[in-house]
């Protein structure tokens, strides 16, 4: 009797992790969705391709945006400095993170930024609550 206790319990409690599992790997959206998000918000046209091979994720009248994960910044900062170089538009770039607390990525970007004073300005979204907050201007 107690092995067939033991054993449905042990049963359910596999179907419920993997059932938590299942939840949280579902819970982050593509990409595209912040980037239609932050469209909206800026005041942006999504994937603009502007020359060959420069491709926008976002362009505003201002900005030439790039939008990537946290910990993709480097990524982020090269191709948006890269962006702003090849037409003209200020370079500006979306940080996807956990929470808009400062993370150890966000921290080291606006270190960067600050030191070299980049001409970049930076935003920050928010995956839960999809809030995007400006970081630097």
């Amino acid at each position: 009797m107690r092995y067939h206790f033991l054993i449905a319990f042990t049963g359910l409690l596999s179907l419920l992790l993997a059932l938590l599992s299942l939840s949280a790997s579902t819970s982050i959206q593509p990409l595209t969705h912040y980037q239609t998000i932050a469209a909206k918000l800026l005041s942006a046209e999504p994937e603009q391709t502007i020359s060959d091979p420069p491709r926008y994720e976002l362009v505003s009248e201002t900005h030439a945006i790039e939008i990537d994960w946290d910990n993709k910044w480097e990524k982020l900062l090269g191709l948006s400095l890269d962006y702003a170089f090849e037409n003209g538009k200020r370079a500006g770039m979306i940080l996807i993170t956990d929470g808009v607390d400062d993370t150890t990525q966000l921290l080291q970007l606006k270190a960067l930024i600050r030191h070299y004073n980049l001409p970049v300005t930076l935003w920050v979204i928010d995956k839960e609550t999809e809030r995007l907050q400006q970081y630097a201007e």
